[in-house]
């Protein structure tokens, strides 16, 4: 199986993880090129030091992992089961000794093999990166299961900026002679970001209240933008994405089925829109967020911004003449991310009028869909055509459930084939009114986070 960039899936569609399999790395060009496999926790630090395997240590504690090279090339053999518990991810990554950067070099492959048959390949150029002195290829990870993703991303720096990003600094200048004694795992990952490069939450929600004009709404926003700043910075040095600094088209989609009465009518939707504003501040540069609500077909809202969230339910909802009904994604999904038409006005489908909408995504800035739903969609064929064909375009949708369902289709995305990048997250919320704001903010960004690493 070819995999590119961003790709993931279970491992177990690809060989039996229960038994031994091997990693081949290789690097050619005109500079010297080391591997490594850091094996971390479940917060990705490299707390036991004995789990980096790389040339001057070359096996783990159990022979989980053993590592051998040859000429700009190595093997990693893997044995899963013997791994620790509080191993849970092996990361696989190369780096330049000395000279040179990653966009000289002729080609990166990564293969995975069993039983000495390829069952999975990257491969990449250098017109992949551009000046990094390291890149992460691939990543294979636990979640329910073993998975496996493509990161193929560049880094900037070499080793000792790799053993930084999973939570350890250098301690010897000479890694060559010192491997237990490289690292010390008592400082946090902060990603391929370094720390000393973002705003301090502080610095940022005060960037963000200086968009607010008004006294009252300053009042009314500012525990809102405090919150979602400092989930910001704790998700940038997380992810080692610059979230503060991203720039992103924001969309609400709001979900307008018969079972969402109640939280239309007590207010719970009108709260949660309230704490969506700061959103729009933060990554679109006129603080306004595109709203659309659907039932078994869709209708696109006037614009949420400064001048309407206090009453937006009741101003721009409720007054649109929309009805609620059934609950299909597709129709609202095709009309974000392609474009679509529908009609408006009439009666029993005679007459009125058919608007056109215009697809929001395009290849300017990434699209950012939260898409909110307390029901099983009627359609999953067809949302599942959408969003296949939408992990091609640049677009993430955050689906966020609410209330007592399953949510079977939602919480299955992740193992979705015939994606090129898994461009979907989901989280689970019961009950959105006693939800605080660093529950909520986390929710709706941890994923799109993820996701905006893998386009680094």
């Amino acid at each position: 199986m070819q995999f590119s960039k961003g790709m993931r899936d279970k491992l177990n569609n690809y060989v039996d993880y229960n038994r031994e399999f091997t990693i081949e790395m290789s690097t050619t060009g005109d500079s010297v090129y080391d591997f490594c496999c850091f094996g971390v926790d479940s917060s990705g630090k490299l707390s036991d030091d004995r789990y980096m395997v790389f040339y001057n240590q070359t096996f783990t504690p159990n022979q989980e992992i053993k590592f051998s090279s040859g000429n700009d090339n190595a093997i990693f053999t893997v044995n899963l089961t013997k791994l620790p518990s509080n191993i849970q991810k092996l990361v696989f990554t190369t780096n330049i000794d000395g000279n040179g950067t990653m966009k000289d070099i002729r080609r990166h492959t990564f293969i995975l093999k069993q039983d000495n048959t390829a069952k999975i390949e990257l491969t990449m150029s250098g017109s992949d990166f551009n000046s990094e002195k390291a890149i992460i290829s691939v990543e294979i990870y636990q979640k329910d299961v073993w998975r496996i993703a493509a990161v193929a991303n560049g880094f900037n720096g070499g080793l000792s900026a790799l053993l930084a990003n999973f939570g350890g600094t250098e301690v010897s200048n000479d890694l060559a002679f010192q491997p237990a004694q490289i690292l010390q795992t008592n400082i946090p990952s902060t990603g391929s970001t370094p720390e000393s490069r973002l705003k301090p939450e502080e610095e940022l929600a005060q960037e963000l209240i200086g968009k607010i004009s008004l006294e009252k709404d300053k009042v009314n926003l500012e525990k809102h933008v405090v919150s979602l700043s400092k989930c910001v910075v704790n998700l940038s040095k997380k992810s080692g994405v610059d979230l503060g600094s991203t720039r992103a088209k924001v969309v609400v989609v709001l979900d307008y089925s018969g079972s969402m009465d109640m939280l239309y009518s007590d207010g719970t939707v009108q709260k949660t829109i309230t704490k969506l504003v700061p959103l729009g501040l933060t990554f679109d540069d006129n603080g306004s967020i595109d709203v659309y609500l659907f039932q078994s077909n869709y209708r696109k809202m006037e614009d949420l911004n400064l001048s309407n969230y206090e009453n937006y339910i009741n101003n721009v909802v409720n007054r649109s003449g929309y009805s609620m009904g059934g609950t299909k994604y597709a129709p609202v999904l095709k009309a974000i991310i392609e474009g679509a038409t529908h009609q408006e006005g009439g009666f029993l489908g005679f007459g009125g009028k058919t608007v056109i909408d215009e697809p929001i995504v395009d290849n300017g800035e990434p699209t950012f869909i939260l898409f909110i739903t307390d029901g099983e969609n009627a359609d999953r064929t067809e949302s599942s055509n959408i969003i296949r064909r939408s992990s091609e375009k640049n677009v993430f949708i955050q689906f966020i459930g609410i209330g007592k369902q399953q949510f079977q289709y939602l919480a299955q995305l992740d193992d979705m084939p015939g994606r090129k990048r898994d461009n979907t997250g989901f989280s689970k919320m019961e009950d959105l009114n006693k939800a605080s704001d660093e529950e909520l903010y986390t929710n709706v960004l941890g994923q799109f986070s993820d996701w905006l690493k893998g386009l680094q």
